[in-house]
């Protein structure tokens, strides 16, 4: 396939389709130029946790409407302003 053609498909990749294509395309001419490029173990470990944050499904809290914990809060500062003055 000419490079023309490849360009507008390539083009059209996700972000992350276009890195991993980079990386591919990285170790073929590493390879072809004679040297292998071997992932280290923590270039391993590094993918597998990025992996697992991939597959986690993310759970954003927010102090907003939650008026117990203002309330505990402000209990703690009072608690701790009345060590500090004695």
């Amino acid at each position: 396939m000419p490079l023309t053609e490849l360009l507008p498909v390539v083009s059209q990749l996700s972000h992350q389709d276009k890195l991993r294509l980079i990386h591919f395309l990285l170790l073929a001419v590493a390879k072809e130029e004679g040297y292998e490029l071997q992932p280290t173990e923590t270039q391993a470990q590094e993918n597998l946790l990025l992996q697992q944050l991939e597959a986690t499904e993310a759970v954003v809290w927010s102090p907003y409407g939650a008026h117990g914990a203002a309330q505990t809060l402000s209990e703690l500062l009072a608690a701790a302003r009345q060590e500090d003055n004695a």
